[in-house]
């Protein structure tokens, strides 16, 4: 079966994150490479990873867990990860991947839902947007979660996309970090009454 645009985008945009830790000079030629691969490349190279995939090897979303693959992490717990998407559709576009695969038969769990609404309010108060969209996707066969920040209009998976510098992306966590408790030092003053002044008249000679 032929893959779709968007399913060839994603498979380079996977191969681009699997590089990006090189060195800059290594990187862009990787890049140039991979930038080059025909459809018809991309669709041997999944095919080739289902098939191993069915022999044990890891999907794209099992390494980023793994953390076997570069990416920005801006949370976790038990349940799932949150990793800054490399092309977002907004700033602080952010994927929650399940750390136990979902597949597409089964609805997501409860804690990865509660997870990621956790992450919505982070994204809310971290980067002051309106709103941020929860949506759904199935990749490769498994079930992830898309937060997209929304600022002014309203934003889907579809809606257009830019690649994101790993800085860029490093910048947008350090937005999301907590933000450190100023300290009020409260001085309390007593008023005393066990020793008042006594004032003493001056007498007059």
């Amino acid at each position: 079966m032929a893959l779709t645009s968007e399913e060839i985008n994603e498979v380079k945009k996977q191969l681009y994150a699997q590089v990006a830790h090189l060195h800059p000079d290594q990187r862009a030629k990787a890049e140039k490479q991979i930038n080059e691969l025909t459809p018809e490349a991309i669709e041997e190279l999944v095919n080739e990873q289902r098939t191993q995939g069915r022999a044990g090897s890891k999907t794209i979303f099992r390494m980023l867990v793994d953390k076997e693959v570069d990416s920005v992490r801006i949370g976790e717990d038990d349940s799932a990860i949150a990793v800054l998407e490399i092309n977002p559709a907004s700033e602080g576009h952010t994927l929650i991947i399940p750390k136990e695969a979902i597949t597409d038969q089964k609805e997501m769990p409860q804690k990865v839902l509660l997870f990621g609404q956790k992450m919505v309010i982070k994204l809310m108060e971290g980067l002051s947007a309106k709103s941020v969209e929860m949506q759904s996707e199935v990749k490769f066969g498994e079930k992830i979660l898309n937060l997209i920040p929304v600022y002014n209009g309203p934003l889907t998976l579809n809606s257009p996309r830019k690649k994101a510098e790993k800085t860029e992306l490093e910048s947008v966590a350090k937005k999301l970090e907590p933000k450190p408790k100023k300290e009020v030092i409260k001085i309390e003053t007593k008023k005393s009454s066990e020793n008042p002044v006594v004032k003493l008249k001056r007498r007059v000679p």
